[in-house]
């Protein structure tokens, strides 16, 4: 797959991220589903997170996202631990919308570089962009399957 390819994909998968959760009520993104630890709002942050925090480096670049976003929805994180007020949903979907653009600049012509450290077998840039596309395609089916139930359960 030509790098032209794999960022257009990338877009695809964001479009329909954000496509999608701007059809979730805000009245449940903060709700946690029995049997989840976290809620639609977190799942949208990590998505964020996880591109910023190894994308940028991976290139020699500074992150993109605040502090605050880090210490929020990092793996292993969840919102009964927050200490302070979590970002709309609409500024979360704002940076999601921002995001690939940006990570399509800086990694550009990387793609083939190797990752100072091998992450989960991946050995490139280009394996860290399809590792966090098939994330996010993880992430939006959690999502879709939290707002099934909490819709169900408003409706109750």
């Amino acid at each position: 797959m030509s790098e032209k390819q794999l960022f257009e994909q990338m877009k695809m998968w964001r479009n329909w991220t954000v496509e999608f959760l701007r059809t979730i009520p805000e009245d449940i993104v903060d709700h946690i589903p029995d049997g989840h630890t976290n809620n639609i709002r977190w799942n949208a942050g990590h998505l964020l997170v996880g591109w910023d925090h190894s994308m940028f480096p991976a290139v020699h670049q500074e992150r993109q996202l605040s502090l605050s976003y880090h210490l929020m929805f990092p793996s292993g994180s969840k919102p009964d631990n927050w200490t302070e007020q979590p970002p709309t949903m609409e500024q979360i979907i704002t940076l999601l919308e921002e995001q690939p653009l940006l990570i399509e600049q800086a990694c550009s012509g990387h793609l083939n570089e190797p990752l100072k450290e091998p992450f989960l077998g991946m050995k490139t840039i280009g394996d860290m962009v399809i590792f966090h596309m098939n994330h996010e395609s993880h992430h939006m089916g959690i999502i879709k399957s939290m707002k099934q139930t909490l819709l169900k359960e408003v409706s109750l």
